[in-house]
């Protein structure tokens, strides 16, 4: 019989160093115990009977049992009595004291029971490298789709909303317009304001009909028409003035900043999950290697010999009989 023992840790648990301190102290992770039994189920599971069958002719090398008929596998057995009999050579037990995996294997030769161990410590460490791997892809993927909708979201509303809206309209920015425009009306006012101020000063001395008067009162309707057509490209209510404009820009500029923040969360999400993923990666942790057995614990040769005594027993004392 060959043994071997192994555990399942994280690959952060082994750069830490915490596989020897937990060993130490007795200790065991829960998400590995769940790990390590996954692995005892695919042990004794018919894809690693296959996997066996396929690399080392299983039901072949145990078809030859030469005179212990008792453990002998019939080449025409079936699928079910072949896992069976698998079962039978091989054993599995965890110890949820120190989280390790005892595999016990057994052939009709040393030379086959180490092999027999060491192929079985290949496959699991494949079995989990795989399980590790898919988890990891497929958290890793649901981010990347996650980033793919908000990257598509992004260019949807800066494309067909936002640079539609500017086209549309003539217009690069209805706030900074609207916001230019009541600066001007703003120093429009206080002109106006200044040169009423002027007139009045005018009519202090002057009559209302001298040409002085007229021309500051000409001036300050002029200013004022101004004023007036300013204001009406703010706040007048056809839906193409710069206080519309602006309020639905404004919208369309919040969607942006948020898509923009959303996707700026799934890249960082993506990173993330690479470093995690890559953080969370099992890797199979041989403590003992199998090492070719020197004594026989099977087949049991003193039982073996017990069997086929009986069995002459049986013959001779019926031949007796007979005879």
């Amino acid at each position: 019989m060959s043994e071997s023992k192994v555990a399942i840790k994280r690959s952060d648990d082994l750069n830490s160093g915490s596989l020897n301190f937990g060993l130490l102290l007795g200790a065991s992770n829960p998400s590995s115990a769940e790990d390590a039994l996954y692995l005892k189920e695919y042990i004794n599971s018919p894809d690693m009977l296959a996997a066996l069958d396929k690399q080392l002719n299983f039901r072949e090398a145990f078809s030859h049992s030469g005179l212990d008929f008792l453990n002998h596998l019939s080449k025409d057995e079936t699928a079910e009595g072949f896992l069976k009999y698998y079962k039978d050579r091989i054993n599995v037990s965890y110890d949820d004291k120190t989280g390790l995996l005892n595999i016990q294997t057994q052939g009709f030769s040393p030379e086959f029971a180490l092999k027999f161990n060491q192929t079985v410590l290949k496959e699991s460490e494949r079995f989990i490298n795989e399980m590790s791997h898919r988890i990891a892809r497929d958290q890793l993927a649901f981010a990347e789709t996650e980033m793919e909708k908000a990257r598509q979201r992004l260019d949807a509303i800066c494309k067909a909303e936002l640079l539609s809206y500017q086209d549309n309209n003539n217009v690069l920015d209805p706030q900074a317009q609207a916001q230019a425009a009541s600066t001007l009306v703003n120093t429009l006012m206080g002109q106006k304001i200044q040169m009423e101020a002027d007139l009045r000063n005018l009519l202090t001395y002057l009559r209302e009909d001298a040409p002085q008067v007229v021309s500051a009162r000409n001036a300050i309707q002029s200013l004022q028409a101004q004023i007036d057509e300013e204001k009406s490209k703010i706040t007048a209510p056809q839906g193409d003035k710069l206080n519309r404009m602006a309020v639905d820009f404004e919208e369309i500029k919040s969607k942006v900043e948020f898509n923009t923040e959303l996707y700026k969360l799934t890249l960082t999400s993506i990173e993330k999950t690479r470093v995690e993923a890559a953080r969370k990666l099992k890797v199979l942790s041989v403590i003992s290697s199998p090492q070719l057995p020197q004594e026989s614990s099977f087949p049991n040769i003193p039982y073996l010999i017990a069997c086929w005594l009986l069995v002459c027993c049986l013959l001779f004392g019926t031949l007796k009989l007979l005879l």
